[in-house]
């Protein structure tokens, strides 16, 4: 694994051929290049999405330590310090460890990549599947049997969002917060495969709760944000991890449609 250093981001890769860029300034990732189901490469991130990496104003990140195995980020701000460590590994995994003290009360938010497997074009065709039996509404928990929100058995983003009561008026795709399967170690939460390209994206956190959030052209699924009171500590590890599944494999309870519609 070697890692190349510009002034405006820190490049992972792996023996695979991919790529992953990260703003050192704001912990966001810029770009992640991954090969399909024939090794051709593409940038599977989009940016309108993704969230910032700390609900901090005017947080700025310190490189700590740069590697040929990672990079190490921190924040130390209004009472909040704060170590970020990245490493892209030759399975394909991107494993961000985060570690947080508070000396005073804070929230953290991690920072949510959003993703089109596909490169560009719809995620409608992305089928997905989630390791939970409830969802947030409003701010009751709800059990997802017989509801657009039941993806324990995989289905397609844009099949859901054509039921009853998936999308709250004036949104345009998911924006619902969901109850993990688990007991804190950690463990795959989601998985998201794309039919047309092959890429297959699966997510492991040690957080009770996900965020999915879509719309036409990407999803995100963010971490629930540390809640920290004074003299707190926390420690939050999760995995993005893409590679390529073969489409048949993947136990479709909805039917798929292989085009893009661009």
């Amino acid at each position: 694994m070697t890692m190349s250093v510009s002034s405006s981001s820190h490049t992972l890769s792996n023996s695979r051929g991919m790529r992953v860029q990260v703003n050192p300034h704001d912990a966001s990732l810029q770009a992640w290049w991954a090969p399909d189901r024939y090794g051709r490469l593409a940038d599977v991130l989009e940016h309108a999405m993704a969230a910032p990496a700390a609900e901090t104003p005017g947080a700025r990140w310190q490189c700590e330590a740069v590697s040929d195995a990672g990079l190490e980020l921190r924040l130390a701000q209004d009472g909040l310090c704060v170590r970020l460590r990245y490493r892209l590994e030759d399975n394909g995994g991107l494993h961000i460890d985060c570690e947080a003290v508070a000396i005073a009360p804070a929230r953290i938010g991690l920072a949510a990549p959003a993703f089109n497997l596909h490169g560009g074009g719809m995620v409608a065709d992305h089928v997905l599947r989630l390791a939970a039996d409830h969802y947030l509404q409003a701010a009751a928990v709800t059990e997802v049997a017989g509801s657009a929100f039941d993806f324990r058995q995989p289905a397609p983003l844009g099949a859901r969002l054509a039921w009853p009561g998936a999308q709250p008026a004036g949104t345009v795709g998911f924006d619902h917060g969901f109850c993990l399967a688990g007991d804190g170690l950690l463990r795959e939460a989601a998985r998201v495969a794309d039919p047309a390209s092959g890429r297959e994206l699966r997510f492991f956190t040690t957080q009770p709760r996900l965020r999915l959030q879509s719309d036409q052209h990407r999803f995100s699924l963010a971490t629930e944000a540390l809640e920290l009171p004074c003299g707190a500590a926390a420690r939050h590890t999760f995995v993005y991890r893409l590679g390529v599944q073969d489409i048949d494999a993947f136990d479709i309870s909805e039917s798929v449609s292989l085009s893009l519609n661009k």
